[in-house]
Formats: C-alpha cells, sequence, structure tokens
C-alpha cells in the first residue's frame, strides 16, 4: 500500500510512518459512518486540497469494541463514468469495498477499490447504474512521443509478479489533456493526465518522481500500472456536477443514453 501513498505525493517509509498517517487522517477527516449487519463503519475522509484525500476506516462490533481497519490514499475523479452492471463486495472488518462492473456504452471492465461507502450510505447502492468517478493511482507510468497501442488489462494477467492488489491494472492509451499539482501537506509534485484508452477514457495520477520517458504532451502515448480506485456519486453530489447539456455533444449521442436496457 505504501507505494499507492506515493502516488498521491506521501511517503510512508515504515509502519510507524503509516500508523502516524492513520492516526491524523482520523484525527482532521471529515466524519461519516455506516450500520452493517450488526456492526458499524466509521470512515474519515482528509481532505488534502486538489482533489488529494487519504480515507481511514474504523470497525465498531456489535460489542461496542472498535478497532482501526484500514487507510489508503485517494483521489476525487472530476470526471464521471456510468458503470452497469455492477457487483459490490464488502470486507467490512478489513474496512474495504471493491466493486466489479462496466463501463456504460463501453462494455469496458472495471474492478476498483470503493472509497466513500460510508459516505454515500445505502441509497447510493440500490439503482441499476452507478455514476462513478474513477481515478488510477500510478505505480508507475512511461511517457513516448509516438501513438502507444491502446490497452486496459488486469495487471495480475500483464504482469503476474508485480500484482499486488485485484483492483491493479496494466494500462496504454493517449493523452487527452493533463495538469501538473502539488500535494499541499507535502510539497510534492504530481501529475493529473486524462488519457485515451480506446473503449475507456480513464484519469491517472502519478507521481513526477514515478514517470519516465519523454516530456508529456497532448496526444503523446501513455503506459502505466495503476491500483484503481473510484467514488459513487449520490443525488445530490450529481446535482451539484451539473452544469447543462454538452454544446459539443450530438444530438444522437444524447439519445443513445436512453436506449432500453432489457
Amino acid at each position: 500500500m505504501e507505494e499507492t501513498f506515493e502516488a498521491i505525493g506521501i511517503d510512508v517509509p515504515s509502519e510507524k510512518d503509516f500508523n502516524h498517517l492513520a492516526e491524523r487522517a482520523g484525527d482532521q477527516g471529515e466524519p461519516t459512518q455506516l450500520c452493517r449487519r450488526g456492526a458499524v463503519l466509521h470512515g474519515r475522509c482528509w481532505k488534502l486540497g486538489e482533489g488529494l484525500e487519504v480515507w481511514t476506516v474504523l470497525y465498531e462490533s456489535g460489542t461496542g469494541e472498535i478497532f482501526y481497519a484500514d487507510c489508503r490514499p485517494g483521489f476525487r475523479a472530476r470526471y464521471t463514468q456510468r458503470v452497469s452492471p455492477w457487483a459490490l463486495t464488502e470486507y467490512d472488518e478489513d474496512g474495504e469495498a471493491i466493486v466489479h462492473g462496466y463501463c456504460d456504452g463501453y462494455e469496458t471492465e472495471v474492478l476498483f477499490e470503493l472509497q466513500n461507502l460510508t459516505e454515500v450510505g445505502p441509497e447510493g447502492f440500490r439503482a441499476q447504474e452507478l455514476h462513478v468517478g474513477l481515478c488510477g493511482l500510478a505505480y508507475r507510468a512511461r511517457v513516448t512521443t509516438e501513438s502507444a497501442e491502446t490497452r486496459w488489462q488486469p495487471l495480475e494477467e500483464a504482469a503476474p509478479s508485480r500484482a499486488a492488489h485485484e483492483n491493479d491494472w496494466s494500462l496504454s492509451g493517449r493523452v487527452i489533456s493533463f495538469k501538473p499539482l502539488r500535494n499541499p501537506v507535502s510539497g510534492t509534485d504530481l501529475y493529473w493526465v486524462y488519457l485515451d484508452l480506446g473503449k475507456l477514457k480513464l484519469e491517472v495520477l502519478v507521481n513526477t518522481k514515478a514517470l519516465r520517458g519523454d516530456a508529456l504532451a497532448v496526444g503523446a502515448g501513455f503506459s502505466a500500472e495503476v491500483w484503481l480506485q473510484g467514488h459513487v456519486l449520490d443525488r445530490r453530489a450529481l446535482l451539484s456536477r451539473y452544469e447543462g447539456r454538452d454544446a459539443t455533444a450530438t444530438r444522437a449521442s444524447l439519445w443513445a443514453h436512453l436506449r432500453r436496457r432489457n
């Protein structure tokens, strides 16, 4: 997990540092909670700025015993994907939840760590489709001036020896846009990169120290290995993001979203 924290610009060299980070996130994070099978999950989201987050989760058993369950990095994606069909798997005592589904309109498989289970609550998981902000936190990445062949593949298939989590992916595509970021807490320089992977458009966050190859540029080839995470948007969050109809979208593409599901 230490490598994924490096993607958001936080160095966690030891278990002591990890525990200190979890404690700080618990103290400074925004609290949310969710009842689950006689127990309670207590989520804390420490928002660092620039969309960067640290999530920590405490598990409270039915007898009132509370213990630390998980601490993980996060980034709030700027664009939204529609995922349908989907399935949610929870590991309550570990403070984790995994979503497996397909991006609507692309039929592209995704499997990602769900960050904000306690924030959304049960109401956000009763719909046939989920509105999700997805972003891959890059372990390593490379830029090439030549266009790269598109790829979206589980890392355990592409490079089994480097796969540490079930939501690790290997990707390759074309840079649509990018923006330099800085972690306000650590001062580390990062890049937010928006990619066209052929059947999927995806945001990736990468530490400049983990970026190799040529200079980032629109149209350049970009390959990476990422830990895929995401946030589900509830109705209130969706309404707050609405900015009107996209004038560049064709009428045919708008009607396509209204197709009937069997």
